[in-house]
């Protein structure tokens, strides 16, 4: 069951890899200053979840040691591409995010952009990401998440089966809740956009 539902959102990533950049580019203008604030200030070595087409790749900082990692091959190949016009130098890797090929305690930072909504097993993702961090680094996301006002948590309610079934995406997930109990520490969310979007700062036990 796990196989075949990972098998069906790679397919459908690797079919919209090509055009995603282009149907997010909109929205990337309002997201690129919360990219900045989710890696803007990390050093050393980090792991990116579910990098995607890289498209929080120019707001890293110079000197970082980037490893990223993502299910779907074709938005790694965008990614690549990214990187190479950027000049920037970016180890890429297709793997499933819930269970990492990587050593535990490696990476002096790890991060999620706008991939834990899509992960089957968020909360083995962030347990994964939690493993790899090296103890008390930073373990960051950028996501949409159930939002804190009723009335809007319930339209996601009403709307996640079709979104889950038609776009792997769901919308109703209480990511902040998943990351505490994965065991991320002194996690600060910061909210917006009628307490849809949010910022996790926290860090690996």
């Amino acid at each position: 069951m796990r196989d075949g539902e990972l098998n069906r959102i790679r397919r459908a990533f690797d079919h919209k890899a090509p055009g995603y950049d282009a149907g997010m580019r909109r929205g990337e203008r309002k997201l690129g200053t919360w990219r900045a604030r989710l890696v803007g200030d990390l050093e050393g070595r980090v792991l990116e979840i579910g990098i995607g087409t890289g498209a929080t790749l120019p707001h890293y900082g110079a000197g970082v040691q980037l490893t990223g990692i993502d299910l779907s091959p074709e938005m790694l190949r965008q990614a690549h591409l990214r990187a190479e016009s950027l000049d920037m130098a970016v180890d890429l890797h297709t793997m499933d995010a819930q269970s990492l090929a990587l050593d535990g305690a490696s990476f002096d930072a790890v991060v999620f952009a706008l991939s834990l909504c899509t992960i089957p097993d968020a909360r083995a993702a962030l347990l994964e990401a939690v493993r790899v961090a090296r103890p008390g680094c930073p373990v960051r996301y950028l996501e949409h998440v159930r939002s804190r006002i009723l009335p809007v948590a319930l339209i996601q309610d009403v709307f996640n089966p079709l979104t889950v079934l038609l776009q792997h995406d769901h919308l109703n997930r209480r990511t902040g809740d998943l990351a505490r109990n994965a065991g991320v520490e002194d996690l600060n969310e910061d909210r917006w956009f009628l307490g849809v979007m949010s910022l996790g700062l926290g860090r690996a036990p």
